[in-house]
């Protein structure tokens, strides 16, 4: 219950004791020619370069009708926004700065900056600066097939540096490969956090959502218990459904394109047409034992292929021509392709 003789409303409180308020460090100009407030703190800004890059606040600072009074304070209109403070200050570091989003890569640790500007720009519809947080989160989740293959390879060479010492011969040893600078796994943001923004920002395309959601799934071993938490607490459940029925679907089709035999052509040889059925039942089954190819099927069929391709085994162990060894690797390469392009199917986004 407020006191005796003083409003409820803490707004109009700020408005009626000036004294309450309290000037930003850095954004406060002595140049400005308008007063922001956000809560109690005051940013004194100039009205031509926020109006210069923001359709809203360009309408906010428009005069009122004539039989409506300004906010004047300190002599100077005076603008009261619902944004926190540190919301407003991220939003105007960015236009001061040039609308540069000097984020080189995302991380958990700069994730809240960067979600926070994204809102904000999203708000006040400054696009540059979403573009080039957009753009971010396509590099880290490529939307492409190729581009998302060098992204884990090049993840799969951070794992290696990022470790101090390794095991040779069962022993620990200094890791000559370790650089301290690497980015550990565990700054990687949560897709799901980044699913979630997303939709709040209006920019859930299916080119951005396939691969979070395919991301997320590979970190996702089963549905129930403490893990969920961790994993999806942030999706919505409208999200969260799509991530189990996707997960389903995909591990399905991966499954039944692991056991399915490729068409041989039946004009080549028949000794070989024989080879070729017997490489690829142990293929199969060498994918079906594999847990790994359950959780992340577009890197285990990239991994088989890459692995039959170097040791020659096709040729060597079973006798196959070098056409039809050629012919297990493309179709290999063909179904990792199409689990790829059918992630938005599979997720529905």
């Amino acid at each position: 219950m407020a006191e005796t003789g003083q409003s409820s409303n803490p707004r109009k409180r700020l408005r009626e004791d000036p004294k309450a308020y309290m000037n930003h460090s850095t954004l406060y100009f002595d140049d400005g020619n308008i007063i922001l407030s956000c809560g109690s703190t005051l940013f004194r800004v100039h009205r031509s370069l926020l109006s210069k890059h923001s359709p809203i606040f360009r309408e906010r600072f428009q005069p009122p009708g004539e039989d409506v009074k300004p906010e004047v304070l300190r002599g100077f209109p005076h603008v009261i926004l619902d944004d926190t403070s540190e919301d407003m200050e991220a939003l105007l570091n960015i236009i001061y700065d040039g609308l540069r989003v000097d984020v080189p890569q995302l991380t958990v640790e700069n994730w809240p900056l960067i979600s926070s500007i994204l809102r904000v720009c999203t708000k006040y519809k400054i696009e540059r600066p979403r573009t080039e947080i957009t753009q971010r989160i396509r590099d880290e989740w490529p939307s492409t097939l190729p581009l998302h293959t060098a992204k884990m390879d090049a993840l799969a060479l951070n794992q290696k540096r990022t470790a101090q010492l390794i095991v040779q011969n069962g022993e620990a040893v200094v890791n000559p490969d370790y650089d301290p600078d690497a980015v550990d796994e565990e700054l990687i943001v949560n897709p799901a956090v980044v699913i979630s923004l997303l939709r709040e920002c209006d920019l859930g395309t299916k080119e951005l959502l396939a691969p979070l959601f395919y991301a997320l799934s590979k970190t996702t071993w089963q549905f129930g218990g403490p893990a969920v938490g961790h994993h999806i607490a942030s999706l919505s459940q409208a999200d969260t459904e799509r991530l189990i029925v996707g997960v389903e679907r995909l591990r399905t089709e991966h499954a039944a394109l692991v056991v399915q035999l490729p068409t041989f052509d039946a004009g080549h040889d028949p000794v070989c047409g024989v080879r070729f059925k017997v490489a690829w039942c142990h293929i199969a089954a060498g994918f079906l034992r594999s847990h790994a190819g359950a959780r992340q099927p577009i890197e285990d069929w990239k991994s088989v292929a890459q692995t039959l391709r170097g040791d020659g085994r096709l040729m060597t162990t079973y006798h196959l021509c070098p056409q039809c060894a050629e012919m297990v690797l493309g179709c290999m390469d063909q179904r990792r392709e199409k689990l790829w392009n059918s992630l938005g199917t599979w997720f529905e986004v």
